[in-house]
């Protein structure tokens, strides 16, 4: 049970970016009035493992009362949707890196469900110590195109996953925010 929970919230993610969440994501993303002044929030996972700040995001729920939370900037038309949840105890005897692994069928599940999903770079990021995959990928979302990064990691009997959704033509803010998320 607990392991379909943990695909399910995999599963969830990518799956409301591409399906209905494309047209809710952009639209939350305009709905709010913007702040008086930008807000640092401070984003910490896996323990204390994964840490970073977010300067003029809002948290908004997820739609569809999807897992996980979502983060918006109007300002900079871009939406992160960042998931955390324990390792099932059936896969806590393999390594994270054999979890990981096991996570990158995230890729084949976007795929399925957006024919335009296309992987255009994927690789291992050492974050202070701690394994990220990092999958970069294009999309269309409302026939739209899209830059879209999938951050996994696994540590402390958890895993994230973060996906970072903006607009093709700011691809400089995009490697920024996921810079960001990786703390570089």
């Amino acid at each position: 049970m607990k392991l379909r929970k943990s695909i399910n919230l995999m599963g969830s993610l990518c799956l409301l970016t591409v399906l209905g969440g494309a047209a809710t994501l952009a639209s939350a993303a305009e709905v709010k009035a913007p702040a008086a002044a930008a807000t640092t929030q401070t984003v910490t996972l896996l323990n204390g493992k994964q840490v970073f700040n977010l300067t003029g995001y809002e948290v908004q729920p997820v739609p569809g009362g999807g897992p996980g939370k979502m983060y918006v900037s109007k300002q900079e038309k871009r939406v992160l949707l960042i998931g955390e949840d324990d390792i099932p105890l059936v896969a806590r005897a393999a390594s994270d890196a054999d979890f990981l692994e096991g996570m990158k069928t995230i890729k084949d599940k976007q795929k399925q469900a957006s024919p335009s999903y296309t992987v255009t770079s994927e690789k291992m990021e050492n974050v202070k110590g701690l394994e990220v995959d990092h999958i970069e990928a294009t999309d269309k979302m409302d026939g739209k195109d899209v830059l879209q990064a999938t951050l996994l990691a696994a540590g402390e009997k958890k895993f994230t996953v973060i996906q970072v959704i903006s607009g093709a033509k700011d691809k400089a803010g995009h490697t920024a925010a996921v810079n960001n998320i990786l703390g570089k």
